[in-house]
């Protein structure tokens, strides 16, 4: 397994010295960072992004909560605190695991076992996502053709709903069948470059001309209406 960074956030040095002599065991987890107050942690954390952090909550000024409000949501919390009455409220911001000091060694190996593997299922389900980016192709039918052929997913230009399989259209003006859903096919192309623009289209982001919030222009003049649920998507989409 690949090394886990970690942060402790605690103002009592010692449950520093403690975490890190329980931590030593674990040897695919290194300790990067140790901040003392919520202020300069969130500072540090988002300049230096560790995995995990180890977090208590009543420090000075501001109480580890938030901090959870302030750091990237990828990284995974383990709440360690004397006071048990946090335990609700930590769940409550979706932590990993909440530690009661002082800190069990057999209580701290369960919550490590359970880490690993969630580590090890964001890792296979991050190289399913690689892999599939990396990917630069489809194959694709012709209609009433049995032969295949394969395109380049740039190509597209856009897509379009039949009954059973996706109609898609490309640069060149030729027009392939796939037999899957627009859902399936848009799982297969690269992230932020394609975009439903309702229930029945899908198209390439680099082939839009211009939109005005309710419709969009392609390339070709072929205009397409923005359904409610998708214009968040083109809020924000700069025309190159």
């Amino acid at each position: 397994m690949e090394t886990i960074k970690f942060a402790i956030i605690d103002d009592n040095p010692l449950a520093h010295d403690v975490l890190n002599s329980l931590m030593e065991i674990y040897t695919n987890y290194e300790c990067i960072d140790h901040y003392y107050n919520v202020l300069t942690a969130v500072k540090g954390i988002n300049n230096r992004i560790p995995d995990l952090i180890f977090l208590d909550i009543e420090m000075p000024n501001l109480n580890g909560f938030e901090l959870i409000r302030h750091i990237p949501k990828s990284i995974k919390v383990i709440v360690t605190t004397s006071h048990r009455n946090y335990a609700g409220d930590s769940f409550d911001y979706a932590v990993f695991d909440f530690l009661s000091k002082p800190i069990s060694p057999g209580r701290l190996f369960d919550t490590i076992s359970r880490l690993n593997k969630s580590f090890e299922t964001e890792n296979k389900l991050n190289k399913v996502e690689v892999r599939k980016n990396n990917i630069s192709y489809l194959t694709v039918t012709k209609l009433k053709e049995k032969e295949t052929y394969t395109i380049q997913k740039n190509e597209i230009y856009y897509v379009n709903k039949l009954t059973n399989h996706s109609e898609i259209h490309t640069d060149d003006g030729n027009i392939y069948y796939k037999l899957t859903s627009l859902q399936e096919l848009f799982n297969e192309l690269p992230e932020n470059e394609f975009a439903f623009v309702n229930t029945s289209y899908l198209i390439n982001l680099k082939k839009v001309i211009t939109h005005d919030g309710e419709n969009i222009l392609l390339k070709d003049g072929k205009a397409l209406s923005i359904s409610k649920a998708n214009k968040d998507t083109f809020k924000n989409l700069i025309i190159k």
